[in-house]
């Protein structure tokens, strides 16, 4: 065995009802990984130490956050890193996973990288199983069937899942190339997609319990979409899609309130809004009106649309600006945010405690905190017992106390006296492990 100048793996993807194809490249310090299923893509790329995705809309974002810390640790056990500075490991003991196999467990914790767990094998030493926290759970990445070809050694089957093994994703590798050439093209960095308009475009916004709904067109049809920068995608009610002939693909996971499952994903070039084009290429399709029970949305204008442009919200006028990024001319203090996970996350500070915020225009309440951020913090925020409060969102609704915060401060913003609400769910998006809230 030997480590490759270079190496390309071709497979095959099988999960959610869906099967697909991935290629990955690897060439010294660069490297890629292509999937695509049911016509849902996503590129993964890393160049020197920079680290890029590109998602089905052709949104580039470079990594700053969360994910980079988590593709630093993948990048540390991919290349045996873990092997050659072992200071950063720490060895826990012998265990067995569920499936019998025992192994030895090892928490890995590169600098700059996310804590993860590596399970090696007891009998062969080979990687069995990745673990990490992601949102509200323990996802965990499991290998076996290792092959050798041209001298490398590598796992010939990978199994991804979120613990709701419904919805588990396996790789299955075809073949390999060992050292072979691999053109330089193939590590070049896309040109992101940006919103088709020549100028600033204002559309009226309605507001209805809390919530912004703007009119999107499908097709030859409009329809009101939800203002969600909460959403990671664009979603369409399943009404819509049966009226534009678009047949869903698989099934999903969606993690609202709590997870449930969705109808699938459904090709559709692109959308309308203000008389501009916003590519799409894939949408999700859900039974938004049946899972929420509450708000009449015949769709959701998720991250692609803010990922393409630059958007200015007024309140006063309930109007919405667009226009292609860097156009135009923002006022008021700049405050960093990370989209890593295709949200709007920010730092922030509840009665002095640290946390990163979901920005969230889908939320129609001022403040949520979320139950990990309450439990590491008991005595944060105080309550009155009695005052109980329901959240609705996907998958229904959710009990939580209502409370006032007395001190918030978001960017260079100290605010007093926030109305906020304690989410109780352990499980879903108000349970998410990174984010206070």
């Amino acid at each position: 065995m030997h480590a490759p100048k270079s190496l390309e793996v071709h497979g095959l993807i099988f999960g959610a009802g869906l099967q697909g194809r991935f290629t990955s490249w690897m060439s010294g310090a660069n490297a890629r990984f292509d999937e695509n299923v049911g016509g849902r893509s996503e590129t993964t790329l890393r160049v020197g130490n920079r680290q890029y995705v590109v998602n089905e809309s052709g949104n580039v974002r470079r990594l700053h956050g969360l994910l980079l810390q988590r593709q630093r640790t993948e990048d540390f056990i991919e290349t045996d890193g873990f092997v050659a500075q072992p200071q950063y490991d720490m060895l826990t003991g012998e265990k067995q996973l569920s499936d019998g196999r025992s192994v030895y467990e090892i928490i890995v914790a590169p600098p700059g990288g996310q804590r993860e767990t590596l399970d090696l094998d007891a009998k062969t030493l080979m990687i069995d199983r990745i673990s990490y926290d992601e949102e509200d759970g323990t996802s965990t990445e499991d290998f076996s069937e290792y092959q050798h070809t041209g001298g490398v050694l590598a796992a010939g089957r990978e199994v991804d899942s979120n613990g709701d093994h419904d919805f588990d994703v396996a790789h299955y590798v075809v073949k390999m190339f060992v050292d072979r050439p691999i053109p330089d093209a193939v590590f070049a960095v896309p040109q992101t997609t940006v919103v088709q308009t020549d100028k600033p475009i204002t559309v009226p916004l309605a507001e209805h319990d809390g919530h912004y709904y703007a009119r999107v067109r499908v097709g030859t049809r409009d329809y009101n979409f939800l203002v969600d920068t909460g959403a990671q995608g664009i979603v369409l009610d399943s009404h819509v899609a049966a009226e534009q002939g678009l047949r869903p693909q698989g099934h999903l996971e969606v993690a609202g309130i709590a997870r449930t499952g969705g109808l699938g994903i459904a090709k559709l070039d692109a959308i309308q809004i203000g008389g501009a084009t916003l590519a799409v290429r894939t949408v999700s399709i859900l039974d938004l009106r049946g899972t929420t029970g509450r708000f009449n949305a015949d769709g959701v204008l998720g991250y692609p649309f803010f990922a393409s442009a630059e958007v200015m919200i007024d309140p006063i006028t309930n109007t919405m600006t667009f226009a292609k990024p860097g156009t135009l001319h923002p006022q008021g203090d700049p405050v960093t945010v990370d989209v890593d996970r295709r949200l709007v996350e920010v730092d922030g500070k509840v009665n002095g405690a640290p946390g990163r915020f979901l920005l969230d225009t889908g939320n129609s309440t001022e403040l949520l905190l979320f139950s990990p951020f309450l439990h590491a913090h008991p005595y944060l925020v105080g309550f009155q017992e009695r005052r109980f409060a329901n959240d609705y969102g996907i998958g229904g609704e959710s009990s939580a106390l209502s409370a006032v915060v007395d001190e918030l401060d978001v960017g260079n913003y100290r605010l007093y006296n926030r109305y906020t609400n304690l989410m109780q769910t352990a499980r879903g998006a108000f349970a998410d492990r990174f984010d206070a809230g």
